[in-house]
């Protein structure tokens, strides 16, 4: 009895420093230098390390610095509706992933990266149903 207690508070306390291993960037420290490509780096980083609030600071500030680029800001909003997949938040998921495909709807749309417009409509059809509908999961009641 006595090993399994030991083993019990073993497992927590490694739960509790993997956890707390787990760091949040303030945006504000991350170098404005840092090009597009780094910054998907560390945001991937981030996610395989199952840090998804830091890879959404790092998809974040790939918007704030060169999102005005079509192609660049479709990128991160899809990384960013990917995420709220996984962490179940669907609602948001699908106005993000809409207005990916929207966006590929429009006459600038042709010069996105195609992928990005199979992705997001990939991503779509995984989301529960109820969410997919204008008024959202309370429709389903």
């Amino acid at each position: 009895m006595k090993h399994k207690a030991l083993f019990t508070s073993l497992s927590a306390l490694l739960v509790f420093a993997t956890v707390s291993c787990m760091t949040v960037p303030d945006p504000e420290s991350v170098p404005d230098g840092l090009s597009v490509a780094e910054l998907n780096l560390k945001a991937q980083e981030s996610i395989d390390e199952s840090n998804y609030k830091a890879a959404e600071v790092y998809y974040n500030l790939i918007l704030e610095r060169y999102g005005a680029d079509p192609a660049t800001a479709t990128s991160a909003e899809f990384e960013l509706a990917h995420i709220r997949i996984k962490r179940k938040d669907y609602a948001d998921a699908v106005q993000r992933l809409n207005t990916i495909i929207a966006r590929y709807e429009t006459s600038g749309g042709a010069g996105l990266p195609p992928e990005y417009l199979v992705l997001a409509r990939n991503d779509l059809a995984r989301i529960p149903e109820e969410y997919r509908t204008e008024s959202g999961p309370e429709s389903a009641e």
